[in-house]
């Protein structure tokens, strides 16, 4: 058995299109971790009771008893902090975040990369990693005994955790070469063939075309551009808690599903219970 982990105590928007992709991609091996916070508790068990009932046996609820993370916090958790791993019960690990999804005709490639102690995407040449190019974090797997080692052995913990875990000194970590790691995960350099991705609008111009779920990831995240967005202006009518719709407030990239949460930035007067016209109103469409 193994385990894929996400760190994310915030209602992500995201998140449901994550789990879905994950669950549903990884084969019956795999149980699926959420660390979670307090204000997002009980938005993550609706998620599991109404849109992810049928995996309910495969996921487990951990409350770090938190409101939120900051990166250096989310860093920290992961370096710092052994009593975290004490929930992970699985020697081999896949770390995953809001911002990663899974190929669906590449998902069984990571079987190939189960012996390895830590991979995750490549990054560019850059002296500052020591030549250490394997090792972005938000998608990578990893052997929990490893970690653990490292943990002991490293001083310098103020770093990024990928970094601190994939450019250990101190540690020797069995790792594929960067052009192996392509087959695993991309972040900034592409491969038409990989198990699944880290930020997805780094590499839009391949990704949006080859993957179009990608394209949603990406505006799930607020991280369009706006030459992909195509406003339009056609009346319309918008029913009590529609989800169908999505309201341009001004930026068009200030994207709000109009439901009743974001009711405080439609027209005053408007009785939401009721369905009623709107004499206009803006709809995002994708190219």
């Amino acid at each position: 058995m193994y385990s894929a982990v996400i760190v994310e105590p915030r209602i992500h928007k995201a998140l449901l299109f994550v789990l879905k992709n994950f669950l549903e991609n990884l084969s019956n091996e795999w149980n699926i971790i959420i660390f979670h916070g307090n204000l997002n508790k009980r938005y993550i068990k609706s998620l599991i009771d109404n849109k992810l009932s049928q995996y309910k046996g495969r996921i487990s609820l951990v409350n770090l008893n938190i409101d939120n993370l900051t990166r250096e916090e989310y860093s920290r958790l992961f370096v710092s902090n052994k009593n975290f791993y004490r929930f992970i019960p699985t020697e081999t690990f896949l770390v995953f975040q809001t911002d990663t999804m899974i190929f669906p005709p590449y998902k069984n490639l990571i079987n190939n990369f189960l012996k390895y102690d830590y991979v995750g995407a490549p990054w560019p040449h850059d002296p500052r990693n020591n030549g250490h190019n394997v090792g972005n974090g938000g998608l990578s797997l990893r052997q929990k005994s490893k970690m653990l080692e490292i943990m002991d052995k490293e001083q310098e913990k103020n770093l990024p955790e990928d970094v601190f875990f994939s450019c250990t000194t101190e540690v020797e970590l069995y790792k594929p070469s960067a052009e192996e790691a392509k087959l695993f995960s991309i972040e900034n350099i592409f491969s038409d063939q990989t198990f699944g991705c880290h930020q997805p609008w780094r590499l839009k111009d391949e990704l949006f075309h080859q993957y179009p779920e990608t394209k949603k990831l990406t505006w799930l995240n607020d991280q369009l551009p706006n030459s992909y967005v195509k406003p339009i202006r056609i009346p319309i009518r918008i029913p009590y808690n529609n989800k169908r719709y999505i309201i341009i407030k001004r930026n068009p990239r200030s994207l709000l599903y109009a439901n009743k949460r974001y009711s405080k930035f439609f027209p005053k007067k408007i009785n939401y219970q009721i369905s009623r016209p709107f004499m206009r109103t803006n709809l995002i469409r994708f190219r």
